[in-house]
């Protein structure tokens, strides 16, 4: 498939983590469990990851209000209509089904895309910084629990188990024990 969306690390970088072993099913049980959004959960490992820092409440707050809308509005029904189509009997023939779904998950994979591009035009003048693997290793995990706060969310067990499973995707080789 080819798309007109401009170049963009953050893109580039998320694919590669998301990837790893682990991450996506990491990062959809965050989504389907706790109404997180995979793509600020890249975002926050990557701004961390690369050197870019932490980011405070209020850089939060402008990303979850910039990426809102789209992620509501067009990323979320997307969604909800590919997962249907995998998942219910429609009353469509499978061969249709099977010939829809993977323009389906294109269509949705271009609403994450730009839903990305939004929230890296929020950081576009922030450098990376070259940076100790620890400092971006603690600012990443910073950057996560900032928005689990950000979002209301009551972790638990399983949802710091997955939090690790991103963090040694972004630094392998890392211990991540206790998250706070």
């Amino acid at each position: 498939m080819v798309n007109d969306f401009q170049h963009n690390p953050f893109w580039d970088y998320s694919l590669s983590l998301y990837g790893k072993p682990g991450v996506a099913d990491a990062c959809i049980y965050l989504q389907d469990r706790y109404g997180l959004d995979v793509n600020l959960l890249l975002f926050c490992v990557w701004i961390g990851a690369s050197g870019r820092g932490l980011l405070d409440a209020g850089d939060i707050d402008t990303c979850m209000q910039r990426s809102g809308d789209w992620r509501a509005r067009v990323v979320e029904p997307l969604r909800a209509i590919r997962r249907a189509c995998r998942e219910e009997p429609l009353g469509v023939p499978e061969f249709l089904l099977q010939a829809f779904r993977p323009r389906m998950r294109e269509i949705e994979l271009d609403a994450e895309h730009v839903e990305q591009l939004v929230l890296a035009e929020a950081v576009r003048t922030r450098p990376a910084e070259p940076v100790a693997d620890d400092v971006r290793a603690n600012d990443t995990r910073l950057n996560l629990a900032a928005y689990l706060n950000a979002a209301g969310m009551q972790r638990d067990e399983r949802a710091d188990d997955c939090l690790r499973v991103l963090l040694s995707a972004a630094f392998p080789g890392s211990e991540f024990g206790e998250l706070d």
